[in-house]
């Protein structure tokens, strides 16, 4: 049979490891709803299209700074 102090200790201990887990839960679901809000709200594409609207825009800038294709 346990002592009354070493079962209040043991009842201390775990309820840090709950209340630390419940910390460890709340930042996970703070970081989950951060990157929700941080996803890109357009249109999804592929890496190749993507790079290709780059190119495009580039070619544009350097169109009108230069005034014609080189």
């Amino acid at each position: 049979m346990e002592t009354y102090p070493l079962a209040e200790a043991r009842d201390r201990l775990g309820q840090r490891k709950l209340e630390e887990l419940q910390r460890l839960r709340d930042a996970a679901d703070a970081a989950e709803a951060a990157a929700r809000e941080a996803a890109p709200t357009g249109p999804s594409m592929t890496h190749d299209d993507f790079m290709a609207r780059l190119e495009d825009e580039d070619l544009r800038a350097a169109v009108l700074k230069v005034g014609r294709v080189t």
